[in-house]
């Protein structure tokens, strides 16, 4: 699968505010397509990004790295 636009963009938002919720609001999106757009950027980059702890995220190595 090829890494799109949308799914930099919203790994960026997610990772500047620390929330899907809050990157949804952000972005204007639906926290269910700003998850599913992480979860697909996460099987193309074969890569986990994110630490999920509650509703917060918080990014892993590889996370820090693409950031």
């Amino acid at each position: 699968m090829q890494i799109t636009s949308r799914q930099i963009e919203t790994f960026y938002a997610v990772v500047s505010i620390g929330s899907m919720t809050g990157a949804a609001r952000f972005l204007g999106r639906t926290q269910s397509a700003v998850s599913r757009l992480i979860s697909d950027l996460e099987g193309s980059t074969g890569l986990i990004l994110f630490e999920r702890s509650g509703a917060r995220l918080y990014p892993t190595q590889a996370g820090l790295s693409m950031y």
